[in-house]
C-alpha cells in the first residue's frame, strides 16, 4: 500500500491521477496547507523544504520515501509499468516533455497564480504582466506542439499528468486559453478521463480550484 500526503494543488494532482491512472493501491493523507501542517517536524522528516505531494511505499519490506512531483511520476509509472516507455525516443521525448512542465510550467503558473491572487487584495506587483506573458508563450509552445499529435509526447504520458493540473488553472491566472484550439482540444481529452477526474478531486477540494 502506498501512503499519499496531498492536497489538491498543482503538484498535488499529478501524483494523485498518477495513482488513478496506475492502479496501485493507495491511501491518501490530506494536507490541508492553511494550517501549515506541512511545516511540522513530522513532515519536514519526509519532506525537508516542507512541500507536497510526498508518497511512502513499502516494497518488499523497503520504506521508500519520494518527494518532488516528477521523481514521484517517474517512480509510479516505472513501478506500474505504465505511461513511461521503454523504447529510448519515446522514453526521451517523455522525459523531455515532463521536465518542460515541471522545470519550466510548473513554478511560472505558480508565480502567476500567487501573484495574480495578491493583486485581487489590492496588492500590486510590477512582475505580475511580465510573468503572465511568459505563461502564456509555454501555453502557445504547447498549443503548436499539440497541432500534429493527441498528446504532449505523443501518447498520453506522465508528461501530460504533470502540464494537466497547471493548465486546468488557467483561469486563475486570467489567461484565456481559447486562442489555443490545440491546447483546449487536449485539455478535453484530458478532462474526461475518469482516472483523471477522480485525482483531480483527491482530496477533495469543494472551491473547484
Amino acid at each position: 500500500m502506498i501512503e499519499l500526503y496531498s492536497w489538491p494543488t498543482g503538484n498535488g494532482r499529478r501524483a494523485s491521477i498518477m495513482l488513478e491512472e496506475s492502479g496501485l493501491p493507495y491511501a491518501v493523507h490530506a494536507m490541508d496547507l492553511s494550517t501549515k501542517v506541512q511545516k511540522q517536524p513530522w513532515y519536514l522528516e519526509l519532506a525537508p523544504h516542507g512541500r507536497i505531494p510526498v508518497i511512502i511505499d513499502y516494497d518488499g519490506g523497503d520504506r521508500i520515501v519520494l518527494f518532488e512531483s516528477g521523481a514521484i511520476l517517474i517512480y509510479l509509472a516505472e513501478k506500474a509499468g505504465r505511461l513511461l516507455p521503454v523504447a529510448p525516443a519515446a522514453r526521451a521525448e517523455t522525459l523531455k516533455w515532463l521536465f518542460f512542465a515541471t522545470s519550466n510550467l510548473s513554478p511560472l503558473a505558480m508565480q502567476v497564480h500567487r501573484l495574480t491572487r495578491l493583486q485581487a487584495s489590492g496588492r500590486q506587483n510590477k512582475s505580475l504582466n511580465g510573468s503572465r506573458e511568459e505563461l502564456i508563450i509555454l501555453y502557445r509552445i504547447m498549443d503548436r506542439t499539440l497541432a500534429n499529435r493527441d498528446f504532449l509526447a505523443g501518447d498520453y504520458s506522465i508528461a501530460d499528468i504533470a502540464a494537466y493540473p497547471w493548465v486546468y488553472r488557467h483561469k486563475l491566472q486570467e489567461i484565456q486559453i481559447t486562442p489555443y484550439p490545440n491546447l483546449l482540444a487536449w485539455m478535453t481529452r484530458i478532462g474526461a478521463r475518469p482516472a483523471v477526474q477522480r485525482g483531480m478531486n483527491t482530496p477533495p477540494r469543494s472551491d473547484g480550484m
